[in-house]
């Protein structure tokens, strides 16, 4: 209604007087500047102690680490982290290792191939732990722990107290590494241990008691074992990083061969599922051309991998297991050393230890 009757009242002031409106130009009009407020961002001030890493150990065998989160609690998980950094490296490194791809008996196509990111979480499992010092600033919590990296045998003894050797019940494989034999040399008996992983990073497991495994200790559950009734060889004993090099096996009765491939970190894959066997064979076949081919971790930096064969006389299902591909550091669930442990207690096996050093 409004608009129609200022239309009407438009009509009368044009027919009377002829008035020519004005019509005022928008360029005229002055822009509008508009003011641009830069903010600033106040640095974070951090503690001297925190910021220089002030604090000094006084034994050679404590570590300290440090860390800061917005409680004393996140805190004090990131200076857990940072021990743990110290102890376990492998954990957070690049993971890069490769094979070229190959055909096997039953037409399945698979490559060695892997890259990604591994990481370590603030819920690692360490006894021993004190707290240096904390500090609060600028609403930043700094926090800095001791760790006592004491000898593993100590460690166990001394956490566990009074334990009752298990002189019959324990893993075979674990039994005749290098890390399990100076530990029942030092207690003075074996003792059921496993091997656990959780959080991350790789335990030895003794009822509910957890030790955590540091990067030398983990190496020594690495080892060759023989099989007195069937061969298991690589063509190297220590590889160059791209080298080639395949596996023969020679088994004085038919059935059937898994091999599995452990790398450093503990990522298990199912390198050949059962294959048929009568006398020898070659992994990967000579007929197909094909060949596995060395990697490094790092560039630069050696490495190691364990190889396990396992003979049985009808095909096994290790569908639990996953060949090797792009992604399988992306999940705990390729993890599985322990998990092939306890299948290499059920089944007869025969395992390789090598190494992989860098041109």
């Amino acid at each position: 209604m409004r608009i129609i009757l200022y239309f009407l009242i438009s009509l009368i002031f044009i027919g009377c007087g002829n008035l020519q409106p004005q019509i005022t130009s928008i360029k005229n009009e002055p822009k509008k500047t508009i003011k641009k407020v830069k903010t600033i961002e106040k640095p974070q001030i951090y503690p001297q102690w925190y910021k220089y890493r002030r604090l000094q150990s006084t034994v050679q065998y404590e570590i300290i680490g440090y860390g800061e989160g917005k409680t004393f609690k996140e805190a004090e998980s990131n200076a857990k982290e940072d021990i743990a950094l110290t102890l376990i490296s492998k954990i957070d490194s690049s993971f890069t290792a490769q094979t070229s791809s190959y055909k096997n008996n039953f037409n399945e196509t698979y490559s060695k191939k892997n890259e990604s990111k591994l990481r370590i979480t603030s819920n690692i499992n360490l006894h021993n732990l004190k707290t240096v010092k904390q500090e609060e600033l600028d609403n930043i919590f700094c926090v800095a722990l001791k760790y006592k990296n004491l000898d593993l045998a100590y460690r166990i003894k001394t956490t566990i107290g009074n334990f009752k050797c298990d002189e019959k019940q324990y893993n075979n494989y674990l039994s005749q590494t290098p890390l399990i034999k100076k530990l029942s040399d030092s207690i003075g008996c074996q003792l059921n241990f496993k091997l656990d992983r959780r959080n991350e990073a790789w335990y030895l497991k003794y009822n509910e008691y957890l030790f955590l495994l540091t990067d030398s200790e983990y190496e020594e559950l690495y080892i060759s074992k023989k099989n007195d009734n069937f061969k298991f060889l690589s063509n190297k004993k220590v590889l160059t990083d791209g080298n080639s090099f395949y596996f023969t096996l020679n088994s004085k009765q038919s059935g059937y061969i898994t091999l599995f491939n452990v790398y450093e970190n503990g990522i298990t894959t199912l390198l050949q599922p059962s294959i048929p066997i009568n006398k020898i064979i070659q992994i990967p076949p000579e007929y197909g051309g094909s060949y596995f081919e060395a990697g490094l971790v790092k560039d630069g930096v050696n490495t190691y991998d364990l190889y396990v064969a396992i003979y049985t006389q009808e095909p096994l299902d290790m569908s639990r297991f996953e060949y090797a591909n792009e992604d399988l550091a992306e999940s705990e669930l390729a993890y599985k050393f322990d998990e092939l442990i306890q299948v290499m207690t059920e089944y007869e096996y025969s395992s390789i230890f090598i190494r992989t050093i860098s041109k």
